[in-house]
Order: C-alpha cells, then sequence, then structure tokens
C-alpha cells in the first residue's frame, strides 16, 4: 500500500474573495485489479461517486441529509436505497431498494476518479484535493442546504463515502460500499459471488481512515485483498474532511502596533506548522484591514518549519484604531490591533530680537537606538523527481509476463531565498542664502539654516517587501531636543527620498529655514534629525542624524546705526 502522509489543508474564506479554500482529509484509498466480469454483471471504470453528509463535530450526529456526487449521469431505472449514510445503517436503517427517483448532483469542476481499476488506479491525492477545495465543499453547502461559513468553522466535518454504478444480474444499481456489504448478507453473498473484486475490494477500499473518527477505526490492514462484509460494515468506505488548523501553531494573543496615518506600512506575523505545506496545497494567508482584504498565495513551508507572511498597506489618513484579522483555514489566526496616529508638528515659536536665555548649557545628544539594516527569507520548493519501475507480472498462460510502468515516486525539495534591506541617510545643513556673512558652514546667531536629508533603501526584495522612508522630523539644540520640533517636508520620494525643511511662516522671504535663536552661545550648533517609517517584514528602519554649524557672534554684528545722510 502507498501510504500518504496526512495532509491537514487549510480554508481561507472571505466572501468577497474566490480563494483555495481546503479542509483536514482524513482519507486514504487502496485498490487492485478488477476483473470485467460477464455480461449480465460489470462495472465499468469511472462509474463512481461519492455520498456525502454533514455531521456535527460535538455529537458526532448527521445535520443534513446525505446527497451523492457524480460525474456520469446514472439509469432512469437505477436501483438505489435512498440517500442514507453509514451513521443511518449504524443507528438501525433497514436496507429497502427503491427503484428509479434516484437523484445526484453532477459538479461543474469534475470529480477526480474514485474507484480504482486494473488500468486506472484512482489517486487518493487527487481525491484529497478535491474535496478539500473551497469550491467543492462550496458546492456541498449548497446542495445540503447548510450554511458555508457555518461549515467551516470548526464545528462540523464532512462524510465521504465512495459509491459505485455497476450492473448486477443484468440490472443497474447504485450503492456505497456500506450498502453493498448489507445488501450482500441479504443476498446470502449472493453479490460477492459475481461482483467481489468491485465490492469487496476496490469500492471499500476506494476510501478508508487514516486516523479513528465517527467511532470508526483507521485502516491498518492490506488493501489488495476482498474483505469480508462486517470488515466494510465496522471500518471502510468512508472519509472525513475537517475544518482545523490543527498542524498550524496559532498565534492567539492579540498584538498592538501603532503606524503614522496616510502611511505606507508592512504588518507582518509568522506562520509555524508541524506538517509540510508543498505546491500540491499550497497555504494562502488573508489579513483583512480596515475594510479590505490582502491574501497572500502559493506559501510553501517545510514541516516543522516556519514562513514570515506579510503584506502592505496604507494608513487611514484620519487617525484611529483599526483592527487586523488574519485568517487562516476559515477561522481567526491573529487579531492584531493597529493605532494610527497623527504625525504632529509642534512648531518653535517666533524668535523675537529681545529674547533671552542666560542659563542656557548645551545638552546632550539624544541616545536613541536605531535599525539600519534587516534580513527575512522565503521558502520556495522544487519537485525532485525519482523515477522507479513498478512491478506488475501477470500469467499469459505461457510465462509470466510484467505490465509494469515507470512511476515517479518524488517529492518536494525545499529551499530559502534570503532577502535583506538596508537604510543610509545623510543630513547637510548649510546657512541660508539670505544670510550675508555666511562663510562655510560658519554663521551669526539669528540668521536661519536650511537642511537637506538624502535617504537611501538598499534591498534585493521584490518592490511589495520595502517601503521607502516616508517622514522625518528634526529637534533643536535651542530647545533640549525636546519642546519643539519640525516634520520635514519630502520633496523627492522613492528609495532615495529627500526631506527638507517646510516653508517657514516666519521668514520674510517665505523660506525653507529654521532661524538659531539670537542669543545661541558661539560654538557647535547641532540639529538632531529622525528618520523613520521604512518598513520591512520584519519591522521598521530608522537612523538619527546630526550635522554641525559653527556660530561665531550675532546677526547684531552685521548692524550699522549711524546718521542718515
Amino acid at each position: 500500500m502507498r501510504k500518504l502522509i496526512t495532509i491537514t489543508l487549510l480554508i481561507i474564506f472571505l466572501s468577497q474573495i474566490t480563494g483555495y479554500s481546503t479542509g483536514d482529509g482524513n482519507i486514504d484509498g487502496g485498490g487492485g485489479a478488477i476483473g470485467s466480469g460477464s455480461g449480465s454483471n460489470y462495472w465499468n471504470p469511472g462509474d463512481d461517486g461519492v455520498r456525502v453528509t454533514i455531521i456535527c463535530e460535538s455529537d458526532n450526529a448527521a445535520v443534513t441529509t446525505p446527497i451523492d456526487l457524480t460525474n456520469i449521469v446514472p439509469e432512469s431505472s437505477v436501483i438505489h436505497f435512498g440517500k442514507y449514510s453509514k451513521l443511518n445503517y449504524r443507528n438501525g436503517k433497514s436496507l429497502v431498494p427503491q427503484v428509479g427517483n434516484y437523484y445526484c448532483k453532477r459538479p461543474i469542476e469534475i470529480m477526480p476518479r474514485i474507484i480504482s481499476s486494473s488500468s486506472n488506479k484512482a489517486s487518493i491525492d487527487s481525491i484529497k484535493r478535491y474535496f478539500c477545495s473551497e469550491n467543492v465543499i462550496m458546492v456541498i453547502a449548497n446542495e445540503s442546504g447548510f450554511d458555508y461559513n457555518s461549515l467551516i468553522d470548526g464545528n462540523y466535518k464532512i462524510l465521504i463515502e465512495p459509491l459505485a454504478y455497476f450492473v448486477f444480474n443484468g440490472l443497474n444499481y447504485a450503492m456505497t460500499a456500506h450498502e453493498a456489504a448489507l445488501y450482500d448478507q441479504q443476498l446470502n453473498g449472493g453479490l460477492r459471488s459475481k461482483m467481489a473484486s468491485l465490492t469487496h475490494k476496490n469500492l471499500p477500499f476506494a476510501i478508508f481512515l487514516e486516523r479513528a473518527d465517527l467511532g470508526y477505526p483507521a485502516w491498518s490492514g492490506a488493501t489488495n485483498v476482498n474483505v469480508s462484509n462486517s470488515q466494510i460494515i465496522s471500518s471502510l468506505g468512508l472519509g472525513i474532511v475537517k475544518f482545523t488548523e490543527s498542524d498550524l501553531l496559532p498565534d492567539t494573543e492579540t498584538s498592538d502596533y501603532e503606524y503614522r496615518s496616510d502611511t505606507d506600512v508592512i504588518t507582518s506575523l509568522n506562520i509555524n506548522t508541524t506538517r509540510e505545506i508543498n505546491p500540491d496545497n499550497p497555504l494562502s494567508v488573508s489579513f483583512v484591514v480596515d475594510g479590505r482584504t490582502y491574501i497572500v498565495r502559493d506559501i510553501v513551508i517545510p514541516k516543522d518549519e516556519s514562513q514570515l507572511v506579510w503584506v502592505k498597506w496604507r494608513t487611514p489618513a484620519i487617525p484611529q484604531t483599526c483592527p487586523i484579522k488574519v485568517y487562516v483555514a476559515g477561522n481567526i489566526y491573529k487579531n492584531i490591533t493597529a493605532k494610527i496616529v497623527q504625525l504632529i508638528e509642534n512648531e518653535p515659536p517666533d524668535p523675537k530680537a529681545n529674547d533671552r536665555n542666560d542659563s542656557f548649557e548645551r545638552p546632550n545628544l539624544p541616545n536613541n537606538p536605531q535599525v539600519i539594516s534587516s534580513s527575512w527569507g522565503v521558502w520556495w520548493s522544487k519537485w525532485h523527481i525519482n523515477w522507479e519501475w513498478e512491478s506488475k507480472w501477470t500469467w499469459t498462460g505461457a510465462h509470466w509476463w510484467d505490465n509494469g510502468k515507470w512511476v515517479d515516486n518524488g517529492w518536494w525539495d525545499f529551499y530559502w531565498n534570503n532577502y535583506s534591506a538596508s537604510l543610509s541617510a545623510t543630513k547637510t545643513i548649510t546657512p541660508d542664502s539670505k544670510v550675508p556673512t555666511a562663510y562655510g558652514q560658519t554663521m551669526k546667531s539669528g540668521y536661519g539654516f536650511n537642511i537637506n536629508v538624502s535617504t537611501n533603501i538598499s534591498t534585493n526584495a521584490p518592490g511589495n517587501s520595502v517601503t521607502p522612508v516616508q517622514n522625518a522630523v528634526s529637534y533643536f539644540p535651542e530647545f533640549k531636543y525636546e519642546d519643539y520640533w519640525r516634520v520635514l517636508q519630502k520633496t523627492i520620494s522613492g528609495n532615495n527620498s529627500i526631506f527638507q525643511f517646510k516653508n517657514n511662516k516666519y521668514s520674510t522671504y517665505n523660506k525653507q529655514v529654521h532661524f538659531t535663536p539670537l542669543w545661541y552661545p558661539d560654538g557647535n550648533y547641532i540639529p538632531y534629525t529622525k528618520v523613520f517609517d521604512c518598513w520591512t517584514p520584519v519591522g521598521m528602519l530608522y537612523v538619527n542624524l546630526t550635522d554641525t554649524l559653527n556660530i561665531s557672534g550675532s546677526l547684531y554684528d552685521d548692524w550699522h546705526i549711524g546718521p542718515k545722510k
């Protein structure tokens, strides 16, 4: 038996999004060669389907009438036993044949082969993917008359039973594996005597449990032999799809973040998994932010590893509290509270000619931390081809002949792409062009100076992984780098952003300046600038900058008072 690793698949549901929803498929399959049968007893490969019932997780009780899904159009005179599940029969429902009036649903998305034959083996991987996909689950909910949101909220599961359409004693039948076993009991082995390869091997082994559920055990025996009626009734012919995230390790704590208003930011979280997530069933994560939904698709992660997942978005222009919900498997995975604040400028007052500060002492420069680089990575995977010969020996009557074939029994190899981002910035302060006696970096107090902050972002990551620097604020020594500050104006945007002073309303010439106080003592004058709001998946990059002017004298020294000629 080819034993498959149990895969917990994920449901991503949001009403306005068509996602790639999936569930946890407790499904395995087996079977083998099947005879062609006689003219009045036969089964055509592909004449199969499933019976689906929605079950309440808390008490394992059916909450819907079963529905049948199949790719074929059954004969109008088909004999069937009504729409009853394995649970109904376990609870005492008797088997009563009915002729005609049989209803089934043909899904728009064609079902994979359910029952194996000698020429076409069913793929349990395909069956899992199909019945754990969002579109099919929505069909099941709709046909069952059950609310889709309720179905995937973790309180319900889906029972799937393989179904065969075949001819027995010249009559058309439709039955599940459980019904075939019960019918064979009624016929004292009459069904088994004619259709054993189908009804007592390939049909019950088309789908069976990998893990015990609903009071039925996982099957651990051979899967290519005929089994008894009691074995079918007690253990075979059923699979379960659950809507859980048991293989994901959720981060259920609420996190708080603070962002500036009207700013591009990146919000991220780490997804941990105890199973392999590969391109056969990639992960999607949905962020619901400020009424919009952002979906990150095609995430792959090796077993027992983690992956940082992020979304880039722009904060509202108005300060507010913005809840962010992150959905994985149709359930909330993490709650984030984003506090959107306004970057407020506390503009310095109008400098006066008679301002004094006789007790002024030069303050120490702020000793704030800075983060100028960060690194992260993304998993990707590639199929590792591994061709192996699977023998299938057949006796021709004269000798044995190997009718085998080459099968790619490969696997997914995982690789790590490293990304990084670094922030560099320079600040230059120069006396304003209106300062008549400035020389280089030296000027008299009372005059204004200009500032120019240049930033550069260097990264090898895709464009949605890093934002430019978006804000810069300057503080001044005359206010001890605390009381007043200026928010700089971004004059050039992008990875090479440039910031300067805004036009000063106290400037006679409406210049982009800051005025040094007349009373400022001779010596170094050092403004301090914080450059920030450069966001990456692992947080914000920010840097602190300084540059120095030399104060020598005051603008009074440039005044001349004398009689008017």
